[in-house]
């Protein structure tokens, strides 16, 4: 009796671990498919690591430490084309497709002469879940996605933060 009784306990233990709130969102996985793909590096970050090298940078302060407190994960995708991988092109228009699928929204593009920058946002009842910024330039694709709760606030800081001059300085 007893060892039915400790399976039937193991058995509901399993059973209600396993149950997840069907409101909740969840998350896109919106570099996997590039993973295994020559040219693509792809990272999953815990976003401890950024706090450890923020909390020793010079320029860190209080706004930007609350913003990395929001942060869930962090996913990074470099593309450098060469003969050997997939035109650029090609990539662009992969991510563009992936980008109206998860229903990522465009909050804004900076265009300049080398590079595009885009930041596009997924947001269900107020709140942003993930941040997507991408970086496209002669021949590298750069994408950062953010996973977590933030608010349009949150995004506007990030927005501000890019500096357009120190963007122009990397092209020379």
């Amino acid at each position: 009796m007893k060892k039915i009784s400790y399976i039937l306990l193991i058995l509901f233990l399993f059973q209600w671990s396993c149950i997840t709130d069907q409101n909740k969102y969840k998350e896109t996985d919106i570099f996997e498919e590039y993973e295994t793909q020559a040219g693509f590096t792809v990272l999953h970050l815990p976003p401890v690591l950024f706090k450890i090298v923020f909390s020793l940078s010079d320029e860190s302060d209080i706004d930007s430490k609350k913003l990395l407190d929001k942060i869930d994960v962090i996913k990074v995708m470099f593309f450098e084309q060469n003969e050997k991988t997939s035109k650029l092109e090609s990539i662009k228009e992969s991510m563009n497709t992936k980008v109206e699928k998860f229903e990522y929204n465009l909050v804004t593009r900076i265009a300049q002469e080398d590079n595009d920058i885009a930041i596009y946002v997924i947001e269900s009842d107020k709140i942003i879940h993930e941040v997507l910024i991408v970086i496209v330039s002669d021949k590298e694709y750069i994408g950062l996605n953010f996973v977590g709760e933030f608010t349009k606030e949150d995004v506007m800081k990030v927005y501000e933060s890019i500096n357009m001059q120190k963007l122009k300085n990397m092209d020379n």
